[in-house]
């Protein structure tokens, strides 16, 4: 049966070039990378201070995954067919932007909003990392509720062409994004910045300027792009509940196109392998420093001193080379790796003819020899394999800060390939039995603009080229085949795929979780029952026997044996037709 979806409006940014455009798209990315760098810098460590064991650490990350698994997917459904006059995405993007500054700026003041209700005592202590927990489970729904819609408004403004750069923008700013948290985190803020700013603690003060950092962005790209809206069906057939997102969902995934299907696979073990580097990667790097480098207090005294903070500095100095790397990849790799379209273009570039014909000669091989993006991922997922399979033997704060730094070549991958590639195939998909038009091979999608006004000529030639399509009065109405079938507009699954993507990514946080536990658990039981009252507090929160086995190290080892998982998978991606 057919359906028909009505449009008002054409997408479009602002912006002079194409490559601001792109900036003010993605823009929101640096605000959530903001938040994601604090929670994964400092949260391990904050939650081991309040006195929480590794092993239950680990399992408070569940939260990671178990939002995304349910919030991306219910929010990417929802806002596919939402009829706000503002457009699908963005309404969801600001109110999780405030729901995720506000839950920010509770967990850096746990043990103060206890305080008004609780006395001091081991009662205060109890429900202070209760409320820490529900805040981090509140932080995590929310911001992935932003994320979901951050990367459906790319999938919706952008045509086939643009998806591949306009996911690279997305990874380039997510880079950007991460390098500037993690470098503002290197500074000691409590001297740098006022009381009134943040409080008086390293931890308050990053809060406070991620929240800040999540809003402006995420305002930003808001301000600067313009959605389609989609007009309310007469039937009334738009509003979804609950149960039929999740069977909807339940359907995508179980009958994806084989394509999308393999991508889904490469994510799920590349995530099972990434899992345990982000959110223990700056406690790596400050366990191993505490453990070989850090000088023992004087005899008789105790070694006091802020070592969470010290720990969030150490990890984020790391991290800041990290990004440095990520920033750079992401900036290069997209010239080195082949486009989409490079196979369908009408003429072969050449090189200039001053250049020499051996020049000329070796520059067209270079050229042919090009990856694709696939290749790159499978590439890309042997480097890190090949870097954390060597945690284990760390034992200086300079290794370890190479090692976390070098991961930034495959991160930058990572955060790219998976978004572009099924970018790309959701686009074909919708596009199936439409004629091309500018260049564009999505349905009610154009190349992306500087305003509405640009694109009036191009509505008329598509009413013309197009006889599934109707434009009248600002209105753009889409007939296309019942959302269970098999080639449904883009713009009504976008959000819907990109939820199925999210399911393979978070699933394997789930696995991660149980394997950092198992490990823990193993590894470091009950130790903190054995610390003698007299040595410092960060004794009680960081295994610092130097002959005893590192726990993160042995998880970051089982993560690159996932990675060499998931480049075979890259590897049979590939050889799809």
């Amino acid at each position: 049966m057919q359906r028909t979806a009505s449009w008002s409006g054409t997408p479009s940014i602002k912006g002079s070039t194409e490559s601001m455009r792109m900036i003010l798209l993605t823009f929101c990315l640096i605000g959530l990378q903001f938040t994601w760098g604090t929670e994964m810098t400092y949260g391990t460590p904050y939650l081991l201070q309040l006195g929480l064991t590794k092993s239950r650490t680990s399992l408070v990350w569940i939260a990671g995954p178990l939002s995304g698994l349910l919030m991306q997917p219910v929010v990417g459904a929802y806002a596919d067919k939402s009829t706000s006059k503002y457009g699908r995405r963005r309404p969801y993007m600001l109110v999780g932007a405030l729901i995720t500054g506000l839950g920010l700026l509770l967990l850096g003041w746990t043990s103060e909003v206890v305080g008004l209700f609780v006395p001091e005592g081991p009662t205060k202590k109890d429900f202070t990392i209760v409320l820490a927990v529900l805040c981090i489970y509140a932080l995590d729904f929310s911001v992935n509720a932003v994320q979901a819609c951050c990367r459906s408004l790319i999938v919706d403004t952008l045509s086939v062409s643009q998806q591949q750069a306009g996911s690279a923008w997305a990874s380039r700013l997510t880079a950007a994004g991460h390098l500037m948290g993690y470098f503002i985190g290197t500074f000691d803020l409590v001297k740098i910045l006022p009381t009134w700013m943040g409080g008086d603690s390293q931890f308050k003060k990053m809060v406070v300027i991620s929240a800040m950092a999540l809003w402006v962005c995420t305002g930003v790209t808001c301000w600067a792009v313009t959605e389609r809206v989609r007009i309310a069906r007469e039937d009334g057939e738009d509003g979804m509940n609950v149960r039929a997102v999740l069977g909807n969902l339940w359907h995508r995934t179980m009958n994806l196109p084989k394509r999308i299907q393999m991508i889904c696979w490469v994510q799920f073990w590349n995530w099972v392998g990434w899992f345990p580097f982000l959110f223990y990667s700056s406690t790596f790097v400050g366990e191993i420093y505490y453990r070989y480098e850090h000088p023992p207090a004087e005899p008789g005294s105790k070694d006091e001193h802020d070592a969470l903070g010290n720990i969030g500095r150490l990890g984020s100095m790391a991290l800041v080379i990290f990004s440095l790397i990520t920033f750079g990849s992401s900036v290069l790799l997209p010239y080195i790796v082949s486009s989409p379209e490079a196979g369908d273009e009408k003429f072969t570039p050449r090189p200039p003819a001053s250049l020499g014909k051996t020049v000329q000669t070796v520059l067209v091989r270079a050229q042919r020899m090009q990856p694709d993006l696939t290749s790159a991922w499978m590439y890309s997922n042997l480097l890190f394999a090949g870097i954390t399979i060597c945690a284990p033997g760390v034992r200086s704060l300079s290794a370890a800060t190479a090692l976390v730094a070098s991961c930034g070549v495959p991160w930058a991958v990572s955060c790219w390939a998976p978004f572009g590639l099924l970018g790309i195939e959701i686009n074909r998909t919708g596009s199936s039995g439409h004629a091309n038009v500018h260049g564009s091979s999505v349905p009610g999608y154009t190349a992306v603009r500087g305003s509405v006004d640009e694109d009036e000529d191009n509505d008329i030639e598509m009413e013309e080229a197009r006889d599934r399509r109707a434009v009248s009065d600002g209105v753009l109405r889409l007939n296309h085949p019942d959302d269970q079938g098999a080639h449904a507009s883009t713009g009504e699954l976008a959000g819907i795929y990109l939820g199925v993507l999210n399911v393979y990514t978070t699933l394997p946080q789930f696995v991660g979780t149980f394997i950092s536990w198992i490990v823990f658990s193993v590894l470091e039981p009950g130790r903190n029952d054995h610390v003698a009252d007299e040595d410092s507090d960060h004794h009680r929160w960081l295994n610092l026997k130097k002959n005893a086995p590192n726990a993160i190290a042995v998880c970051m080892f089982i993560g690159a044996c996932c990675s060499v998982v998931a480049a075979e998978a890259a590897r049979r991606l590939r050889r799809l037709e």
